[in-house]
C-alpha cells in the first residue's frame, strides 16, 4: 500500500481526535453519541478502503459493501427495537413507584416570609446589577446559570461568575474571582462573595473556561471518559464552598432510557473530582435526578399504562405533563413538580406530580385543577388593565388549601404584586401588593361568603369549635372592623373574624358560648368563616327561613368558568308575591 493512501486512513484518525478534544463525546459505544461517532468513524474508513481498492483495480469490493450496509442495518434494528414501540412497559416503570397521596398531606403549610417571590430573571437582573456596581468587575466577568437551591434553611439563587466571552479575558485572568447569591424571598438581598472565611475564591474549572479549564473536558480527564454525564449544576455547600455536581448515568436500555446511578463533587478551584452514589450523596447538594430524564419519565408514565398502542390510539387513561417543570421545596426537600392533565383538556388537571431531585421519590395527588398555564391566565385577567405578566405557579398549602403562588411583574421585569390561585378552582383568585395582605383576600375568596366547600371540591376546609370566649377585642382600621376572639383561654389560637361576618358580633362579650367554623392555621391565627353566638335564639319567619335554604343550597352550579346562582335576582318583594306552590318548586329546582 502507497503511503498517500496510509495518510488517507489517518486523516480520520487526526480528525475524530481533533473532534474528541473539542466535543468531548463518550468513548464507550454504551451510550448513543459514543455509538453514533464510532459508527460514522467506522462506515468513513470502509468508504476510505473502497475508493483505495477500486483506484488500484477498478473493481468494487463486495465485502466491503456489505460490511457497511450489515453495520447500518444493525444500527437501524438497535434504534428500533430500543425504542418505546417494544418497550413501552420499560418507559412505564422508570419513574418507579408513585405513591398516591393527599396535597394537605404532602406540601405542608409555608410561611409569609419563606415564599419564593423570586424567579431566575429577576435573580439575573439583581445581580447584574450587582456586578455593574463593581468597577472593572463587570466588564471582565458574566453572570453564569442561576441553581435554585436552600442553604442553611435559606432559599437562594446561586451563579458562578464566568469569563466574559472573550478568548482573551481567559487568556488575562484565567480565574473568575466568586460567585453570586441572590435570596429567592427578598429581591434587594444580593451579594456579590469573593472570599470564604478570610481566603479569595478563584474559580478556575468553568464552562467559560478554554483548553484544560473547560470544565467538561476536565471532568473527561479526570478518568470519566465513558460515563454517561448530564446535568452540570453549581452548587454551594453550608458553609458557601462552591462546587460543580455533574450527574452520572447509565442506559437501562440500549441506548435509551437513562438512569441516574450517582454524582461527581467537582471543586472549581482546585479541579479535584470525587464520585458518589446516589445514596451517599452529601446532603447539601440538592439536585441529582437530571430535570430532563424526570420530565421524559413522568410523560413516559402518563402514556404508556396500558402500552404503547393506546398511547396512539385508544387514549384510554392516557394523561399528559403540562408544559414545564418546576423546581420547588417543601419542608427541606427539592422536588420537581408538574401537573398532568388528560388528552385534549388544555385548562384542566387531572392531578400533581412532584419527584425527590435526589432520591428519585415520586408523589401523585389525584385532585381535578387548573393548568399552570390557566392559573396564570387567571391572575394576569384580575389586573389585565395593568398588564402584569405572571411568573411560573408555586405550588403552596395555605391553610390546608392548594394554591397557586405567583409574583405580577412589570414589563421591566420588576415585581408590582402578588397573586393567589385556588388549585381546583382557578376562578378564585386574589391579587395583593404584600403577601399578608394577598392572603387575607385570598381566603376572603375562598370562603365566597361563607360557604363551606371551594367551589368544585368535594374536600370540605372548614373546622368547627365550639366554646366559651375568654377574650374579644375590636380593631377598626380604614372604616373595617376586625375582631380578635380566644376561646376556652386557648391561647395558642386567636380566631380573627371580619365586622361583616355576623350581625351578632358587636354585641358578643366575654363568657358568651359561641360556635366558629374556620379555616384551619397551623401558625395559630385563624381566619373565621361563620360566627354564632348561641346566647341569642332569635326566630326567623318561615318565608325567611325557606329563604335562607334556597341561598345555601343555590350555591355554584356549573363549572368554575360558570358560576351561578338560582334566581339571584328575586328580590324579598317578588318572593313574598309568590305563591306557596311557586316557592316550593323554586325551592325543589334549586335542590336538583
Amino acid at each position: 500500500m502507497k503511503k498517500t493512501q496510509i495518510w488517507l486512513f489517518a486523516l480520520p484518525v487526526v480528525f475524530f481526535t481533533i473532534l474528541y478534544y473539542f466535543i468531548q463525546f463518550n468513548l464507550s459505544p454504551a451510550y448513543k453519541d459514543g455509538a453514533i461517532t464510532w459508527f460514522i468513524f467506522i462506515i468513513i474508513e470502509l468508504a476510505l478502503a473502497e475508493l483505495i481498492i477500486y483506484y488500484n483495480t477498478y473493481k468494487l469490493n463486495i465485502y466491503i459493501i456489505s460490511a457497511g450496509a450489515a453495520l447500518s442495518i444493525v444500527c437501524l434494528l438497535i434504534i428500533l427495537f430500543s425504542s418505546d414501540i417494544f418497550n413501552a412497559k420499560k418507559a412505564y416503570s422508570m419513574i418507579g413507584e408513585v405513591e398516591e397521596t393527599s396535597f394537605e398531606d404532602s406540601i405542608i403549610p409555608i410561611d409569609n416570609t419563606q415564599i419564593p417571590i423570586v424567579d431566575a430573571d429577576l435573580a439575573l437582573k439583581q445581580a447584574n446589577k450587582k456586578l455593574g456596581a463593581e468597577r472593572g468587575l463587570g466588564s471582565q466577568v458574566d453572570v453564569g446559570k442561576f441553581t435554585l437551591q436552600q442553604v442553611n434553611g435559606e432559599l437562594v439563587y446561586v451563579a458562578p461568575l464566568e469569563h466574559e466571552g472573550f478568548f482573551w479575558k481567559w487568556f488575562s485572568n484565567k480565574t473568575t474571582p466568586g460567585y453570586v447569591k441572590v435570596s429567592a424571598t427578598d429581591p434587594n438581598d444580593v451579594e456579590l462573595v469573593q472570599e470564604i472565611n478570610g481566603k479569595d475564591i478563584q474559580l478556575r474549572y468553568i464552562k467559560s473556561g478554554y483548553f484544560g479549564d473547560d470544565l467538561f473536558r476536565h471532568i473527561r480527564s479526570c478518568g470519566y471518559r465513558t460515563e454517561g454525564l448530564s446535568d452540570m449544576t453549581f452548587e454551594l455547600d453550608e458553609e458557601g464552598n462552591p462546587y460543580w455536581t455533574i450527574t452520572t448515568y447509565k442506559n437501562t436500555g440500549t441506548w435509551n432510557y437513562p438512569d441516574a446511578t450517582g454524582v461527581i463533587v467537582c471543586d472549581p478551584q482546585t479541579g479535584e473530582c470525587i464520585w458518589y452514589s446516589v445514596e451517599d450523596a452529601p446532603e447539601w447538594i440538592d439536585k441529582i435526578q437530571p430535570d430532563d430524564f424526570i420530565e421524559e419519565q413522568i410523560d413516559d408514565y402518563g402514556k404508556y399504562e396500558q402500552g404503547f398502542k393506546n398511547s396512539l390510539f385508544g387514549k384510554d387513561g392516557v394523561i399528559e405533563v403540562t408544559p414545564g417543570l418546576l423546581t420547588v421545596y417543601n419542608d427541606g426537600d427539592c422536588y420537581y413538580y408538574t401537573g398532568m392533565t388528560s388528552v385534549g383538556n388544555d385548562d384542566a388537571t387531572t392531578g400533581f406530580i412532584m419527584v425527590n431531585t435526589r432520591t428519585k421519590e415520586a408523589k401523585f395527588f389525584e385532585m381535578e385543577g387548573a393548568t399552570e398555564e390557566a392559573a396564570q391566565g387567571s391572575a394576569e385577567g384580575k389586573v389585565q388593565e395593568k398588564n402584569y405578566n405572571a411568573t411560573l405557579p408555586v405550588p403552596i398549602n395555605v391553610q390546608g388549601i392548594p394554591t397557586y403562588f405567583m409574583t405580577l411583574k412589570d414589563k421591566a421585569g420588576l415585581i408590582k404584586a402578588y397573586a393567589m390561585v385556588n388549585i381546583e378552582n382557578y376562578a378564585i383568585v386574589a391579587t395583593g401588593e404584600n403577601i399578608d395582605q394577598l392572603q387575607k383576600a385570598y381566603i376572603s375568596a375562598v370562603l365566597n361568603g361563607g360557604n363551606d366547600t371551594v367551589i368544585g371540591s368535594d374536600e370540605s376546609y372548614l373546622y368547627n369549635i365550639e366554646g366559651k370566649i375568654t377574650r374579644i377585642s375590636a380593631d377598626i382600621q380604614g372604616g373595617n372592623t376586625t375582631y380578635y376572639i380566644i376561646i376556652n383561654d386557648d391561647r395558642t389560637k386567636l380566631y380573627v373574624a371580619s365586622g361583616t361576618l355576623s350581625e351578632e358580633l358587636p354585641i358578643t362579650r366575654e363568657g358568651d358560648n359561641v360556635k366558629l367554623s374556620f379555616i384551619d392555621d397551623k401558625n395559630g391565627t385563624v381566619d373565621v368563616a361563620k360566627f354564632d353566638n348561641l346566647e341569642f335564639t332569635q326566630q326567623k319567619s318561615e318565608d325567611q327561613q325557606k329563604k335562607d335554604e334556597m341561598n345555601s343550597e343555590s350555591v355554584l352550579e356549573g363549572d368554575s368558568n360558570n358560576i351561578t346562582e338560582v334566581d339571584p335576582e328575586k328580590t324579598e318583594e317578588e318572593w313574598d308575591s309568590l305563591t306557596d306552590e311557586e316557592k316550593a318548586k323554586i325551592l325543589e329546582e334549586s335542590k336538583e
